[in-house]
């Protein structure tokens, strides 16, 4: 298998070792390497069945999780908000998630997240630790040296980064976003959602630079290995916070096109995804496919 070249990413001075871990992080389907992107949308209620068979559709966990290998899963959980509020990623899927990944007794399972809400508030009211109760999976908010810089050279905007190190080293690397309104990006989505795994200066920078942009610009480098989108509920307006109004598409979205899951995504709040810049920028980049009449859409009622 071709990889992506991604240890000229980092910057000059870190080890060689630390280069060849970003390297493994690459993951196992490349986007540039699949024909046709393809996303698979499940609905239902529930939860755990949801997810068993939106994996199976996509070639089953053995086709993502491996034994001996270091998994790390990124959903959003930003905010001191409750399940039923839609601003963080629902508690079952990432429950759901690491489960299989212990059932395919991988080395290790890491959830770092910057919070933007204090994680002593955020990770009790958001169900996170429920979730992972009575699991070795290993919860925590990035600092200091957990933060690897890294360089960005397709970006136009965003040229470096400082990106949390467990999610770059990763052999697999797990996209879990919540899709619900934001205020200045219109929808957090799987691209957005990697606003949770750089430091806050990164962060502060790309608001003030052109957040559309640099998170299309991140997105040429960050690579998820799988994507799953939450969608059981959705948070149409006051976001990223909430509590605002919800839908209700009760669907699960699983790809590893990141462009054109959240196009897909898009449309359940009514948008065409070249209205979001991010989506339009990224497509444009060669992040991914827009144009969902050239997605091949399998869908799954449970």
């Amino acid at each position: 298998m071709k990889k992506i070249q991604r240890r000229s990413f980092i910057r000059k001075s870190a080890t060689a070792a630390a280069a060849g871990a970003l390297a493994a992080a690459v993951p196992a389907s490349a986007l540039g390497e699949e024909k046709k992107s393809r996303i698979v949308v499940v609905h239902g209620n529930d939860i755990p069945k949801m997810i068993a068979v939106g994996i199976e559709k996509m070639g089953g966990w053995g086709k993502f999780f491996k034994e001996g290998k270091k998994v790390a899963l990124k959903p959003n959980l930003a905010w001191k908000s409750t399940p039923e509020q839609g601003g963080n990623t629902h508690p079952d899927i990432i429950r759901a998630v690491i489960l299989a990944a212990e059932k395919a007794k991988v080395k290790q399972i890491v959830i770092p997240e910057n919070t933007c809400h204090s994680e002593r508030e955020t990770f009790p009211a958001c169900g996170v630790l429920d979730a992972i109760k009575g699991t070795g999976a290993k919860l925590y908010r990035p600092k200091g040296n957990d933060y690897v810089s890294v360089e960005v050279p397709k970006g136009k905007i965003c040229k470096k980064a400082r990106v949390t190190r467990d999610l770059i080293e990763a052999d697999c690397l797990v996209n879990m976003p919540v899709a619900k309104h934001h205020g200045g990006a219109m929808l957090t989505l799987s691209m957005k959602n990697w606003m949770g795994a750089i430091d806050n200066r990164t962060r502060q920078g790309w608001h003030r630079q052109g957040l559309h942009q640099c998170i299309a610009d991140f997105s040429t480098y960050l690579k998820p290995t799988l994507i799953i989108i939450d969608a059981t509920r959705i948070l149409l307006d006051r976001g990223p916070q909430g509590p605002g109004p919800l839908a209700h598409p009760h669907e699960i979205i699983f790809a590893t096109d990141p462009v054109a899951a959240d196009a897909y995504a898009a449309t359940l709040f009514k948008k065409k995804p070249a209205d979001i810049p991010h989506i339009r920028i990224a497509a444009e980049l060669g992040v991914g496919c827009i144009d969902l009449d050239k997605v091949e859409i399998v869908r799954v009622e449970v």
